[in-house]
């Protein structure tokens, strides 16, 4: 009887064990996030404009302007980030990029403009590293 109790714990426990690493591993803090995580498109675009705010020393009207266009695109680059096709995910990106970089022409001065793609090129060159990038 103590023999079958043993193995009668034994087997709950394994059964236990398992159902827990089951539930581990589909946890949102133990899956991946396709295209850029969970972070919310206003919180990318939140970090993005604060980082462009302190780089390129942006007035407030100009702040609010590339906030609205950093919001404009996030959800369109986390889209494009998760295309599984290496080729279209490039391609989806730099059109994406074209537009979001024509639009930023209109908010920054020339001198700025020049400082902004400066600084995405350091953060690609960065990345392609194996530096993190937010």
């Amino acid at each position: 009887m103590k023999n079958q109790l043993t193995t009668m714990t034994r087997l709950i426990q394994k059964i236990s064990f398992g159902f827990l690493w089951i539930l581990m591993l589909n946890s949102p803090s133990f899956a991946q996030q396709p295209g850029g995580g969970g972070i919310s498109a206003e919180d990318r675009a939140k970090r993005q404009t604060e980082m462009m705010r302190d780089e390129l020393k942006l007035n407030q009207e100009q702040e609010k302007k590339v906030y609205a266009v950093n919001f404009k695109y996030a959800d369109q680059i986390k889209d494009a980030r998760a295309i599984a096709d290496t080729s279209s995910r490039r391609k989806s990106l730099e059109s994406i990029n074209m537009k979001k970089n024509d639009e930023f022409k209109k908010i920054l001065t020339v001198d700025q403009f020049k400082a902004y793609l400066k600084m995405v090129a350091d953060m690609r060159a960065k990345r392609q590293q194996g530096g993190q990038h937010n």
